[in-house]
């Protein structure tokens, strides 16, 4: 389905490229030793990441590559590559080079290392996340007919009709997406925790837990923008069909609020996805939490 050029759809696309731009002029050189080597090695898996989530999430909304209706794909996808390349770049960076130290005084913690300033963001998309899909699952669940048919009959005779499956593969798709992508952080994360320290002579204990945190908010950074992707994606296809049942030639202006909720949560959802990329990237240079 092709889609006209839509400003709120667009921008997290736009902003991503700025945002990769910006990484690749960003002085990760500056950073010497076994530390810069880590931020180097991860900030490439990011900035691939992101660039190979871009390109993927710009042909499936505007390539025409998927049926109609099937443009929600797009966001899901996008926030699966920036994840991937995040928990690339840190599994690969768990396995540091040279004599490493092995004595540890204090048992680490997962709860030492997430962090925990965005549990209010996070918490906010992933409940409107659910509630979106739980209002979508029940609405069209009524209107199922024979053959599997979602049927909405507007006031003035006009009847849409949509199969079930293309709801069902859009909640199953991102509850997949959204599920699986926070275990699998969890065990990333958990690696992180228990990988071996930086070498005795790279750093000192502080800047190795500087960077198993660093490590932690970029992956809960990562798994932040696959739910704020998630949710752009599903509010936008809402939104899209609120659209034509509220408007010509259904007409129904009872779905008129319905519309509106549906365009707030993509404006919502757009601006938590943009505030994440940023924050994301800036664990890359020298002046991140790491450096």
């Amino acid at each position: 389905m092709f889609l006209p050029f839509n400003v709120t759809l667009a921008a997290p696309f736009v902003v991503g490229l700025l945002v990769l731009l910006r990484l690749g002029r960003r002085g990760e050189g500056q950073l010497a030793g076994v530390v810069g080597q880590y931020r180097r090695r991860a900030g490439r898996w990011r900035r691939g990441g992101l660039a190979v989530g871009l390109i993927a999430a710009v042909l499936l909304t505007y390539g025409g590559l998927l049926p109609a209706g099937n443009f929600w794909l797009a966001g899901p996808v996008f926030g699966a590559c920036v994840l991937a390349g995040v928990l690339v770049g840190e599994f690969l960076v768990s396995r540091p080079d040279g004599t490493v130290r092995t004595a540890v005084l204090t048992p680490r913690r997962m709860r030492d290392y997430l962090p925990r300033g965005y549990g209010p963001l996070l918490g906010v998309l992933l409940l409107a996340l659910a509630a979106l899909l739980a209002v979508i699952t029940a609405a069209t669940s009524r209107m199922v007919g024979p053959g599997g048919l979602i049927r909405f009959a507007c006031s003035n005779g006009i009847v849409f009709i949509v199969s079930q499956w293309s709801v069902l593969s859009l909640v199953l798709g991102v509850l997949v997406s959204v599920v699986g992508g926070a275990g699998v952080c969890l065990l990333v994360v958990r690696k992180i925790v228990v990988r071996p320290a930086l070498p005795a002579d790279a750093a000192s204990g502080t800047v190795d837990d500087a960077l198993r945190a660093a490590s932690a908010e970029a992956v809960t950074l990562a798994w932040g923008s696959l739910v704020a992707a998630s949710l752009l994606a599903s509010a936008l296809l809402a939104g899209a069909h609120f659209d034509m049942l509220a408007t010509a030639p259904c007409n129904d202006p009872g779905l008129m609020p319905f519309r509106v909720v549906a365009y707030l949560l993509v404006a919502g959802s757009a601006a938590a996805l943009i505030h994440l990329l940023v924050r994301l990237t800036r664990l890359s240079g020298p002046r991140g939490a790491a450096a």
